[in-house]
């Protein structure tokens, strides 16, 4: 106890020292250092000294002299390195290139880069839609009913709208899908995955260090040198904004450090592409999920914090890296799955998936391409982004995150205590809308598309019918579920949907589109609150397979993972809102 107040008293002296800001108390930070003393490798002036004298060059004072540096495996990729790894830091080093034919989880078995089929053959074979004009006219006119002006708006789930983007920002991690077309019909197992199915952060973390450095901070001298840090962007001053800190618009401030980076011509500020130096494109293409994006910077960053003030002995930034993906994980599984799958699918899915480390894996178009694309109901025509903006449109949302409105304005910033439950009052808690087969009207015109191209549900039911997704009510029997009923299927539906539903016999009543189905068995057996029993289990069982195959997650922690991040909600918990609270963009910067 007496070493344990020691520990707390130097940490929030040494916070104070370097102008460092946590909410965490010194006590629960003394608490997440402990856990991390205990978890990390040797000391870095332990290490071979050829990494130490590397390490020490690339610190700007040091010339940043990358040529022949060698460094800890751990600064990359678990997906690009090999996957005999070890806890000790000094063990695997590497030159900047892994010697050719080692196996890495990106290329087991040949597989994991692409992606595949959770179905049988003989499922999809006897129910999927024949790929035909007549079958893409039909699944055209459905999609255009699903996000129609003038149709009844979603209702409120009780998920937090924050969700959403999380949602989209951990697709990001894991799918790209950049060859196939909605004109063809496409085999799935010929498609590549341009992402890893690996939830290692690596649309943050890019290739690590030694190969993005245009990602990182590196210290100056002063700091120690694997105290390496996000870089983060600055905001365009257009007054006060982001979170006010308290339920009032005058708490607000002129914010100068939230967004992420951006490719600035400094000679001639108004000519800048603003383009976003990030590990994924992707997640600049809105300002929700950019901003928060911003803040798993600033999670990393925080921790980073912590380890140097509390004179952290191993490699920081290895550490950090350990703790931030950890600690993601364990939200997605523990917080954003149970919410938008119920705890007993989870539960389920963690007792009975079984994956050997680095098992074959096919990323599988039942979930990428309909399951997981439940986020897309979930979305709103309209949020409360700031005290400035009360009723800011999807379209505002896709617009304040492209030029001539970049860098991000500081009036635009989000504040997220109106998307996550931080515990800060806040006039509006924006909910997620119901799992249901209604969308927002504002996904019906897509901003920066146009045609087909630019209503999403068209492009979602098309994909469906070119990967030859099975039905609904074959994928659920196949699984032992009940499938929904045609009376349960149409219930309560509006009578124009209702009717392409039963148009040609009742083709899509009987082999109902997979997206589509889950969408409807989610609305009718869960009150669209969460995925029904089908959706539940093609997400939560893809998300627990990629992360028991992977040796390096939260899963394979010796003696099994416990949060060390300080949460609300009590030791060896940890969700979304903690994350927000931790990285400390829900407060006044």
């Amino acid at each position: 106890m007496k070493k344990q107040i020691e520990t707390a008293a130097h940490i929030e002296s040494s916070m104070k020292k370097l102008g460092l800001k946590t909410s965490a108390t010194p006590s629960q930070l003394a608490d997440m250092l402990q856990t991390a003393v205990e978890k990390a490798p040797e000391p870095f002036d332990k290490m071979p000294d050829e990494v130490q004298k590397s390490v020490k060059n690339l610190q700007p004072s040091e010339g940043r002299r990358f040529h022949g540096a060698k460094m800890s495996l751990l600064w990359f990729p678990s997906s690009m390195v090999p996957y005999v790894r070890t806890n000790k830091a000094n063990a695997p080093i590497a030159k900047l290139s892994r010697a050719p034919g080692v196996p890495s989880v990106n290329n087991s078995a040949g597989t994991a880069n692409r992606f595949g089929y959770m179905s049988s053959g003989s499922v999809r074979n006897s129910s999927k839609l024949p790929f035909t004009a007549a079958n893409r006219s039909l699944l055209e006119e459905l999609g255009a009913v699903m996000g129609a002006p003038g149709r009844e708006p979603g209702a409120d789930s009780p998920i937090p709208a924050g969700y959403t983007y999380f949602g989209q920002f951990v697709d990001h991690d894991i799918t790209l899908d950049v060859s196939s077309s909605l004109d063809v019909a496409t085999n799935a197992n010929n498609v590549p995955n341009m992402r890893t199915p690996v939830l290692e952060l690596d649309a943050v973390y890019g290739r690590g260090p030694g190969l993005d450095p245009f990602l990182y901070k590196f210290p100056d001298t002063g700091e120690p040198p694997t105290a390496i840090r996000m870089q983060v962007g600055s905001n365009r001053d257009s007054g006060p904004g982001g979170p006010g800190g308290i339920a009032q618009r005058n708490g607000m401030q002129i914010q100068t450090t939230f967004d992420v980076p951006r490719m600035t011509n400094f000679l001639n500020p108004s000519a800048s592409s603003n383009t976003a130096i990030i590990g994924d494109p992707r997640n600049d293409e809105n300002l929700i999920v950019s901003q928060f994006h911003h803040a798993m910077l600033m999670f990393h960053n925080k921790t980073v914090d912590v380890l140097v003030a509390g004179n952290f002995s191993g490699d920081i930034f290895v550490e950090a890296k350990r703790i931030v993906i950890h600690h993601y994980q364990f939200a997605l599984v523990h917080d954003f799955l149970k919410r938008i799958c119920g705890t007993a699918a989870v539960n389920n899915a963690l007792q009975q998936v079984t994956a050997a480390v680095n098992s074959p894996f096919k990323m599988p178009v039942e979930f990428s391409v309909a399951a997981y694309r439940l986020g897309h109901s979930m979305i709103r025509d309209n949020y409360w982004v700031n005290f400035n903006f009360p009723d800011a449109t999807l379209g505002q949302v896709f617009q304040f995150i492209h030029n001539p409105q970049l860098p991000v304005l500081s009036n635009w910033v989000v504040d997220f205590n109106a998307f996550f439950d931080t515990g800060v009052s806040v006039p509006v808690n924006n909910k997620a809308r119901k799992l249901d087969t209604i969308l927002a009207t504002g996904l019906d015109n897509l901003p920066g598309f146009s045609g087909l191209m630019a209503v999403l549900a068209k492009r979602n039911l098309l994909c469906g019918l070119a990967m030859g997704l099975p039905s609904g009510q074959a994928m659920a029997t196949s699984f032992g579920i009940t499938p929904l009923t045609k009376t349960q299927l149409l219930s309560g539906l509006p009578a124009l949907e209702a009717a392409i539903l039963t148009k040609n016999n009742g083709l899509l009543s009987t082999k109902t589109p997979l997206w589509y189905y889950i969408l409807r068995e989610a609305a009718v057996l869960s009150s669209g609150d969460t995925l029904g029993p089908l959706g539940a289990k093609i997400v939560a069982d893809t998300f627990v397979r990629m992360l028991k195959r992977d040796e390096e997650s939260f899963l394979h922690v010796a003696g099994g993972f416990i949060p060390s991040v300080p949460s609300r909600l009590g030791t060896g918990q940890f969700d979304l809102a903690d994350l927000i609270i931790f990285s400390g963009v829900n407060q006044p910067q």
